[in-house]
């Protein structure tokens, strides 16, 4: 057995207690202490002990112990952390951390590194496998220059095929109580190998699994499709999984959805229709959506209205609507009389929050009246075919012809007259050759301001 100098500067005094052994004696003894120690793995634990209060005690665990890493392809590699952790009362040097066999390689450790008490060094542990088999390894630790121990063990299966599924991962949401919500999934074999499907199953209330048979084979590349349903039967959230049973490994996918109590619920595009001012007979209409976004059907009895000067039409009557399903309400505004008029629509149902209500508002007013100047001339005693009709802002022109084509009347309406302005007008006549007679005398008119 190799000696360590765990305690340094030990001496021993040159006496002894009546009774006691002489201090050759104690120093005889004394050496056999510093000669015994065992280094023990035990559960991932690796130490150093000694007698109480001489030696003092070194210990460290591995974690994760052991090292699992499933099934991993050929020629692919995995990964996985381990934290080696100074679990005793002393100090100690980590020299080497290595793997007993090929496939496993461990790094992270580039130099010895010195320990004390609670402190951890974290490595990376790597699975590569050559050939489709089970393979294992023991994790060797050297302490203190002394010879490797066994701390901790690695295993993984290398395998030719892979199995996937799309999704890996299916969330449901929110599902009624009772209306039952199907996911589609693919199963698909991305290896080299054929590989046998043994079973299939679903863990977690409220799900299940159709559409693949077992047990059957999946050549390279070959893919089946197959469903999972959710199906609460109380409200709440819920969570399971798909287990897919193989010769290695198992294909694992995560469910979860969340049961709620089944209930109508209807909402309106809008809460409120404003038309704005509208001259008296004239007839503007909007439209409002209602719509289902519960998770049972909305019966509706009825849409009613109050208010002056509005109709309604569209989902007036008893009609139902199932989830996401909506219908459409038409409201007309056609006021009698000048002023703000306001009313609403009502709509009853067996939603939550019956009835919806939707706000109308508008003002009706008078139709404003265009002004205009008519102008009156005597007819000419010369043989004419028509007039022109000419109009200025200043006094004796310049002017600006008004029609342009002659008019063969004695009167003319100008409707583009502006309020407040003052105008001056001429007519000329016109004969068969189209000559063109002088100005007719000037006449201003002031239109009055509104």
């Amino acid at each position: 057995m190799e000696h360590h100098p765990i305690l340094e500067g030990a001496f021993v005094r040159d006496f002894a207690y009546p009774g006691e052994p002489s201090t050759a004696t104690a120093a005889r003894n004394f050496s056999v202490l510093l000669a015994i120690f065992a280094l023990i793995v035990m559960s991932g634990c690796v130490g150093l002990t000694g007698k109480s209060g001489v030696v003092p005690t070194i210990a460290m665990d591995v974690t994760p112990n052991p090292v699992e890493f499933g099934t991993v392809l050929v020629g692919s590699s995995a990964t996985q952390t381990i934290t080696v952790t100074n679990s005793g009362v002393a100090k100690f040097t980590l020299e080497k951390v290595i793997a007993s066999a090929a496939g496993f390689t461990i790094s992270g450790l580039s130099s010895a590194e010195t320990m004390a008490p609670g402190q951890s060094v974290k490595l990376t542990v790597a699975f590569k496998p050559t050939s489709a088999a089970q393979e294992s390894a023991n994790l060797l630790v050297t302490i203190n220059t002394q010879s490797p121990k066994t701390a901790g063990s690695m295993k993984g299966l290398g395998s030719s095929s892979l199995l996937s599924v799309t999704p890996s991962t299916v969330g449901f949401g929110n599902v009624s109580v009772g209306s039952p919500v199907t996911q589609a999934l693919r199963l698909t074999n991305g290896g080299s190998t054929s590989v046998s499907v043994k079973s299939v199953s679903a863990t977690g209330s409220g799900f299940s699994i159709s559409g693949l048979t077992t047990p059957q084979t999946l050549t390279p590349g070959e893919a089946v499709n197959f469903t999972a349903e959710f199906n609460p039967k109380t409200a709440g959230t819920e969570a399971g999984s798909i287990s897919i049973e193989t010769q290695s490994t198992p294909v694992k996918v995560d469910l979860t959805g969340i049961g709620v109590s089944a209930s109508a619920q209807l909402v309106a595009s809008s809460t409120s229709l404003s038309f704005g001012n509208v001259v008296i007979g004239d007839t503007p209409s909007q439209q409002v959506t209602v719509k289902n976004i519960g998770t049972a059907s909305a019966e509706i009895s009825g849409a009613s209205l109050t208010g002056v000067g509005y109709t309604l039409s569209g989902a007036t009557s008893k009609i139902g609507l199932a989830p996401d399903q909506s219908a459409t309400i038409t409201v007309e505004f056609c006021p009698k009389t000048a002023g703000s008029l306001l009313g609403k629509v009502t709509v009853s149902s067996n939603a939550a929050g019956s009835p919806l209500v939707i706000q109308l508002s508008g003002a009706g007013t008078e139709k404003s009246q265009q002004a205009s100047v008519d102008l009156k001339w005597d007819e000419s005693t010369a043989k004419v075919t028509g007039y022109f009709v000419y109009r200025s802002s200043k006094p004796s022109g310049p002017y600006a012809k008004l029609n342009p084509e002659a008019i063969s009347g004695t009167s003319y309406s100008d409707t583009t007259v502006v309020s407040g302005q003052e105008y001056f007008y001429v007519v000329t006549s016109v004969n068969s050759a189209n000559i063109e007679s002088p100005f007719s005398n000037e006449i201003s008119v002031t239109i009055p301001a509104k």
